[in-house]
């Protein structure tokens, strides 16, 4: 509406601007029309001293800097102060839109106009076309028997998909809102809701309180329900969303969503609030997420993201989240070229029916820092790094460990392009626990050094064509103490390893501090990469750790525990857009695949799919009796220009049976898009059972969209 009128008022404005400028200077004339430069173009231009009309006929053009009026006649009435245009009048604007009139009339001071049958082509296709236009006190823009569609037509088919006809549409350009009087929604030509009044601000307003689209949706465990949000502006920095879930089996759960933005950061919270007795009594249930950073002095940032919620199965039965453990954090970093500091606290909420809240640590705190001094010390960079950490538990072991340490490296390329890294460590590790063995309170001390060398040899050969062929061998030797993991020190953070390619060349395998990777080892590996511009990539490499005897602080199905460790290797092929291919292998040396990671995407034409499987071992030793295996794929086909389909699934191999399947048809043009979402999950716990959930989304482009009429 705003582009509309503007382009309107802009083409006769320089119109305006032109014959002022011909007729000699008025007191009243509008100063900044008197100065305009312009440029006309007519067939025929006349002047009538007495009766005080200029006149220009025949292919009139008048050209306004970037702006462009036509017409077949335009006349200036300098005893009136009026200016007409008649005639195939066509206005163009730099914004991209194009306004068509049939007959335009304005008065000189460009504050009241009139325009008949005028009709507008804007960004992104926009249409408004309308009876008569007025332009009122030069704040109101009045449209009567208006029609507002962004959906493209043509002559053989002439009804666009929805459109909005009102009996009159008055823009307020002081407080940019639109108004619609007798309004009625149409789709493809069918009136299907009708509203005597209502408003919504203007394209230049980039937050504005209202209704968004709603969204419907069917479950089999709380019936049909309905999403209606309002999206409210408190101010400008701060707003609020509620988004009530109106359900026929559970009632109505209330929720809502608050952002507030300060000069030195900005935080969201949401949450969610029932009253039902889906758990067999009449109580409440609900949920709370908040998420926030802040700048402090001297290039500190604090934060937090958390979440809880009442009970274990809240979160899914309402489609909130599928997360079978919820994390909350505060923290306190610091962040710089030369190093960092990270202060962490963190809290864990179990939603699994099987696992104890109570052995659930609460992480206070979590220190992390390291410094680093480049090039200080035998030509090598130095690094100073401490850690710290306390666990407490309301049922068992409590722990604490601090660590201070220092590393050192470096790197040197000989002539004949072989890659030389030393580095060294010393660390030394200090253990609490209480309650641990059966054991009121224990003291571990350890004292964790280890050096090593790394030598690459990378070969690189172009051949014809310009493909590049990459094979380079790696060898790295690291000597380490024997011991270090005695059955005192409480492993809290190194448990689970998992053992492939990314980290055959880390100095230790653990993922953490508490264990000590021991002894004397060596980290062999080989690595290819063809590089085609234009063809086919392909990359692939493998490699293992070779001990003097077992590490038996690795678990037995890590891979490590062995003198010689189990074959590590991955390879990817991809032909750019079409095809990927990656898989991630672990095998024995009795050629047993211990851990398959296997992925594939395929994109051609309308049609994408993509697929992965994983198979891992058991290990109970880590607590994992059982094998893993499982397999997820996706694929979305384009059925016509504006149709496709979807689908996905995941299937869990080892039990036999699917954890989830969804699929969805979608409608999409440049004006709308629908969804028709289906979801089937298998999953069950005690507070929400297995579950089938239909959704329908709406969304009409330009009106009433979250991410156009919220942000």
């Amino acid at each position: 509406m705003r582009q509309f009128m503007r382009a309107l008022m802009t083409g006769l404005a320089a119109a305006a601007a032109l014959v002022l400028a011909t007729l000699p200077a008025r007191a009243d004339a509008p100063e900044a029309a008197s100065n305009l430069p312009v440029a006309l173009s007519a067939d025929l231009v006349e002047y009538d001293t007495e009766a005080g009309l200029l006149t220009a006929s025949g292919n009139v053009e008048i050209y306004y800097g970037e702006r462009t009026l036509t017409a077949d006649r335009i006349v200036y009435d300098s005893t009136t102060g009026r200016i007409t245009a008649t005639g195939a009048i066509v206005l163009r604007d730099p914004s991209g839109t194009t306004v068509f009139a049939d007959f335009a009339d304005l008065d000189a001071d460009l504050r009241n106009g009139l325009v008949r049958g005028a009709r507008a082509v804007m960004g992104e296709n926009i249409k408004l076309s309308a009876a008569e236009a007025r332009r009122v006190e030069a704040r109101f823009n009045v449209l009567s028997k208006a029609v507002y569609s962004p959906c493209k037509v043509c002559p053989d088919d002439p009804v666009p998909l929805w459109r909005i006809r009102a009996r009159r549409v008055i823009h307020d350009e002081v407080e940019r809102v639109i108004h619609y009087e007798d309004a009625t929604l149409d789709v493809f030509g069918v009136p299907i809701a009708w509203l005597p009044y209502f408003s919504h601000p203007d394209p230049t307003v980039k937050r504005a309180s209202g209704f968004l689209v709603p969204e419907f949706r069917q479950s089999s465990v709380y019936g049909y329900g309905a999403r209606v949000p309002y999206y409210w502006v408190i101010d400008d920095h701060s707003d609020l969303t509620f988004s009530p879930l109106i359900t026929s089996g559970d009632g109505v759960i209330g929720v809502i969503e608050y952002r507030r933005a300060f000069a030195s950061g900005d935080f969201t919270t949401a949450g969610s609030l029932t009253r039902n007795d889906y758990q067999g009594s009449n109580e409440l249930h609900g949920h709370i997420e908040a998420r926030g950073e802040f700048d402090l002095a001297g290039g500190i940032r604090w934060g937090f993201d958390g979440i809880a919620a009442t009970d274990r199965g809240y979160l899914r039965r309402f489609d909130f989240s599928d997360e079978d453990r919820l994390t909350s954090e505060l923290y306190l970093r610091r962040y710089r070229n030369d190093g960092f500091a990270d202060l962490t606290a963190v809290y864990f909420q179990s939603l699994r029916d099987d696992e104890p809240a109570g052995q659930i640590p609460i992480v206070l705190p979590d220190f992390d820092a390291r410094h680093e001094m480049p090039g200080v010390l035998l030509g090598g960079d130095l690094g100073l790094f401490t850690s710290a950490r306390v666990l407490l538990r309301g049922e068992g072991l409590d722990t604490s460990r601090l660590s201070l340490g220092a590393d050192w490296q470096r790197q040197v390329i000989l002539p004949v392009g072989l890659s030389l890294r030393g580095f060294a460590e010393l660390r030394g590790d200090l253990f609490v626990s209480d309650d641990f063995g059966g054991i009121d309170s224990a003291t571990e001390l350890r004292f964790a050094p280890l050096a090593g060398v790394e030598a690459r040899f990378p070969l690189i050969h172009e051949s014809s064509g310009g493909v590049i062929h990459v094979l380079e061998p790696i060898a790295q030797a690291i000597i380490a103490p024997n011991g270090g993991n005695s059955s005192d020190i409480p492993n809290e953070d190194s448990q689970v390893t998992e053992f492939d390619e990314t980290n055959l060349f880390d100095t230790s395998h653990f993922t953490g501090l508490d264990a000590f990777e021991e002894g004397p080892r060596l980290n062999l590996g080989l690595r290819y990469e063809r590089i085609a511009p234009g063809g086919l990539d392909f990359d692939a490499s493998v490699g293992r750790v070779l001990r003097l005897r077992g590490a038996g602080e690795f678990s037995s199905g890590s891979g490590l525990a062995d003198a010689a460790s189990d074959w590590v290797g991955a390879w990817s092929a991809s032909y750019d857009p079409y095809v990927t291919v990656r898989q991630r292998l672990r095998i024995s040396d009795d050629f047993t695949v211990t851990r398959n990671e296997f992925g594939a995407k395929l994109s051609f034409g309308r049609f994408a799919v993509s697929a992965n499987y994983i198979f891992l071992e058991r290990d109970p030793s880590i607590e994992a009796p059982r094998e893993r295996e499982e397999l997820t794929a996706r694929a979305r086909f384009r059925l016509t220009r504006y149709w496709s389909v979807s689908g996905d699934a995941r299937r869990d191999l080892e039990r036999g049976d699917f954890v989830q399947i969804g699929g969805g048809l979608t409608f999409a043009n440049e004006c709308c898009q629908v969804d028709f979402l289906v979801k089937r999950d298998f999953r069950e716990s005690d507070d929400a059972p297995d579950s089938t959930s239909f959704v329908v989304q709406i969304k009409l482009f330009t009106l009433g969209n979250a991410d156009n009429s919220a942000r």
